[in-house]
């Protein structure tokens, strides 16, 4: 038997996956089987070099990932040494007709004419096989929407598909239909009595969309901004500007759900702005409220609590949120006041609806008690919290730092998944995905023949199958037009599809916020 855990892949992989009580000084540390934030190494990626190194990981880590080629020489033989000969591929995730795979290959080198070689991403090998097949038959479950259809279409339609829903027999296999509603009914129940959910209805179009959603998330940007500033300086707090820009997010997503969430992958790339992070986890906890039906008030409540979530960070030495490594005790306890700085500061600048104080206070609390401020368990965190939780980790998993490369949306996806049960509300870890979608508006996508493509639009009944925009040819030149493609209405016999999701700056290429093209429906 090997002295070390197997690694996926061939001679070019680097990760290997290690048992915490076989850890060695000189083994660089990539990815933990837990959020980084949970634990004191606040950063991703460190040496270990101390014995106070190896406790921490072993206090809270059953398992970890090491970068043979970051770890010292010695070792690093070491380990290859063991290996060799002896490594097997990695298990593909597929799921079904038109999703490919979701597997984190090795990309060929660049030619001449093509962008760069794409940004290698967190290896998905942390992704246990269970979680991977109980994923991908959620996704192949969830794939089509009959539900949205019927409530797109017609009152008769409509009344139709709720009369199918209550007394015909299942269509599709009965243990697919159950997947498809196990999560939402599992939701619902926990949602506190007396909410009236509702179907939120589109009300314009993308293009349409666009300007009044740019407007508001710069509005929250400029208040979210505004705050931290304040808080910085020692000002008292205004949230009235907050509101109103949690307002016009909240108008943004009913009027159209994909429009908001393309201006903020635009905003991401800019290099020459401020990205608050409360801003995205504020979108996503919004688009989640849309997807389960919660009325307006809730919606701007819990857009509120995600732009304000982290407002405490603001307090904390700079010097102390950038720190690579490992915290040691008392930093790691200062970097936990952050929700009790910010919860201080904002009650006594405003009286905060209680749902909205609990999804701030809560957020960074896990259901088997590992988080913190309180160590909370289980039901003792509520609904609003364990939502907040998962717009804010998601947020964190797919964001560009300085110190770790972005997940692809679909990895991050599969961590939340892999941590549901353990840190985050599996139900609502579902949901989630649906929310935003697999392939979230925005994200890099590789077609099956080749091309990389954005997401432009979502499809609310074929989820695998939403409206693209191809940036590059089948061998990955950049096109001097992009091509708009509608994957749902290819041909049959030759469909495009999407074959895999990829990480922020992949290939070397970012947003495309020129002209958009007409469709080809080919």
């Amino acid at each position: 038997m090997s002295a070390f855990p197997h690694a996926p892949g061939g001679d070019s992989v680097r990760r290997f996956q290690i048992p915490v009580d076989r850890l060695q000084r000189g083994m660089f540390v990539v990815e933990l089987d837990r959020p980084w934030p949970d634990t004191p190494f606040l950063l991703q990626g460190f040496l270990i070099d101390s014995q106070i190194e190896l406790d921490t990981l072993r206090r809270y880590c059953r398992y970890v990932y090491i970068d043979v080629e970051r770890s010292t020489p010695a070792l690093a033989e070491q380990i290859r040494r063991a290996e060799i000969g002896d490594r097997q591929a990695a298990p593909r995730l597929t799921v079904g007709a038109g999703a490919g795979s979701l597997a984190d290959e090795a990309e060929p080198m660049a030619r001449p004419g093509r962008p760069r070689r794409p940004i290698r991403i967190r290896s998905d090998v942390k992704i246990s096989s269970q979680t991977r097949e109980r994923f991908r038959r959620f996704v192949k479950a969830t794939a089509i929407d009959s539900e949205y259809s019927e409530q797109q279409g017609s009152p008769l339609q409509r009344a139709a598909g709720w009369l199918r829903a209550q007394f015909a027999a299942p269509a599709e296999p009965d243990e697919l239909r159950a997947i498809q509603q196990r999560s939402l009914q599992a939701v619902r129940a926990a949602l506190p009595l007396g909410l009236r959910l509702r179907f939120h209805r589109e009300r314009t179009s993308f293009m349409a969309a666009l300007p009044q959603a740019r407007a508001a998330f710069a509005q929250a940007e400029s208040a979210l901004t505004a705050l931290q500033q304040a808080l910085q300086t020692g000002q008292p707090l205004q949230l009235d500007a907050a509101q109103t820009a949690i307002e016009g997010l909240v108008d943004s997503m009913l009027g159209n759900a994909d429009a908001l969430p393309w201006v903020a992958r635009l905003r991401e790339d800019d290099d020459k702005t401020p990205y608050p992070h409360g801003v995205k986890t504020a979108l996503y906890l919004i688009a989640l409220a849309r997807h389960l039906g919660l009325p307006l008030d809730e919606m701007r409540r819990l857009g509120l609590a995600g732009l304000l979530a982290d407002i405490g960070k603001a307090r904390l030495p700079r010097s102390l949120l950038e720190k690579p490594g490992m915290l040691n005790p008392s930093e790691y306890g200062i970097i936990k006041e952050h929700v009790r700085l910010g919860l201080g500061a904002l009650k006594q600048a405003h009286t905060l609806h209680p749902d909205v104080e609990q999804a701030i206070a809560q957020h960074h609390e896990r259901l088997d008690g590992s988080g913190y401020p309180k160590g909370l368990r289980g039901d003792e965190i509520g609904i609003w919290g364990r939502m907040t939780a998962i717009a804010d980790s998601f947020c964190a998993l797919t964001a560009a730092r300085s110190y770790a490369n972005p997940c692809a949306p679909q990895e991050a996806a599969m961590s939340l998944y892999e941590w549901s049960g353990s840190s985050f509300d599996e139900a609502l870890v579902e949901q989630f995905i649906l929310a935003i979608g697999l392939f979230p508006v925005g994200c890099l996508v590789e077609l099956s023949n080749g091309q990389v493509a954005l997401v432009r639009e979502s499809n609310r009944t074929r989820r695998l199958e939403p409206r693209v925009l191809a940036l590059t040819d089948n061998d990955k030149v950049v096109l001097a037009t992009p091509q708009e493609i509608d994957l749902a209405a290819g041909p049959a016999d030759a469909p495009r599809r999407i074959a895999r999701g990829l990480a922020a700056g992949a290939y070397g290429l970012k947003s495309y916020d020129g002209p958009l093209p007409q469709a080809d429906p080919a």
